[in-house]
């Protein structure tokens, strides 16, 4: 499993408005899509716009999802702040 860090870019997108975490995040995923996706579901407010703005972590614009070894520890299927909490758990 790889570990990604997802940073955001454009805080003052209107997607944010469909996260509850606005910081940056690690995901432990198969794929930086996969990490994108695990994000945006663990972090969703709510149900999506109804104008059809997808999550932020979803958005390469927004925010970036680079591969990270340096957190080997983290679980598959998580997704972590920076100071060591779950996200959605």
């Amino acid at each position: 499993m790889n570990i990604y860090r997802l940073d955001p870019i454009d805080q003052n997108h209107p997607s944010w408005q469909n996260s509850d975490e606005q910081e940056c995040v690690w995901a432990s995923a198969p794929t930086p899509q996969d990490a994108r996706d695990l994000v945006a579901d663990k972090t969703r407010r709510g149900v999506l716009s109804e104008t059809g703005i997808k999550s932020p972590w979803q958005d390469e614009g927004v925010t970036s999802c680079v591969l990270d070894p340096s957190m080997p520890h983290i679980r598959a299927g998580a997704v972590v702040r920076t100071d060591g909490s779950l996200v959605g758990d």
